[in-house]
């Protein structure tokens, strides 16, 4: 009784604490990083008509700065300041494979390590905490002794 009062304490102070202190949740977000600068006279920029970096998209699902979960990642050009993306189309990827020797189809993502598994790990860890520390403990029989 005493833990599920305990919980019920921790779960309405965390809605008190999100509402004033806005826990940062990810469901999905969209981000995007710069994978490779491109140089300013390349044929690439002419085609999308303003410089543009390689960069990598993907939607993040996370908690708290933790990336648990992304999905949908592809390469895309995007503009100096990562707000607006271009989709590559089949020119430019004939493009960046011949000049700056970069194949979009075969590239593995470029996430770090923290994106892709770290978070997952913390993440079930305290899971599991959780779940460990509600499992009902066994009774201690002590055995009485004559003094």
């Amino acid at each position: 009784m005493k833990k599920i009062l305990l919980i019920a304490l921790v779960l309405s102070s965390v809605n008190v604490i999100s509402a004033k202190a806005k826990i940062p949740l990810c469901f999905p977000c969209e981000t995007i990083e710069t994978v490779q600068e491109l140089p300013t006279d390349s044929e690439i920029q002419k085609l999308a008509g303003q410089k543009v970096n390689l960069s990598y998209l993907n939607n993040e699902y996370g908690i708290l700065w933790m990336s648990v979960w992304n999905t949908n990642g592809r390469y895309v050009l995007s503009d100096i300041s990562n707000n607006t993306y271009f989709e590559i189309d089949p020119e430019i990827a004939s493009v960046l494979k011949e000049k700056h020797n970069f194949d979009v189809a075969t590239a593995p993502d470029p996430l770090s390590f923290w994106k892709k598994f770290g978070g997952k790990i913390i993440f079930f860890i305290l899971i599991g905490l959780l779940i460990w520390g509600n499992l009902p403990e066994k009774d201690k029989k002590v055995k009485p002794t004559n003094i």
